[in-house]
């Protein structure tokens, strides 16, 4: 995944979030954190759950790696429900 997509997940993730203009989570913040961790693993353009199964391999950067859980669990749950209502 380029950093334009995880960008843009990471400000999705934060609007989907947000309750009465209020989030814990700051996207640019959470891209800044994660550009960093990708970097200093020296992972480039490699999807989300390949970075996620490395990082839980590596058993290292914990935050990180609940980071990446958060973002695929909400993907998955979006998309679910997106295809129930549209049934």
């Amino acid at each position: 995944m380029d950093s334009n997509n995880l960008k843009e997940y990471c400000l999705n993730l934060e609007r989907s979030l947000k309750h009465n203009n209020h989030s814990n989570i700051d996207g640019l913040n959470l891209f800044t954190k994660l550009k960093i961790s990708r970097e200093i693993m020296q992972i480039e353009n490699d999807t989300l759950i390949n970075i996620f199964n490395y990082i839980k391999r590596i058993n290292y950067f914990p935050n990180v790696f609940i980071n990446y859980r958060i973002m695929l669990t909400i993907s998955v749950s979006v998309a679910s429900a997106e295809k129930h209502f549209q049934n």
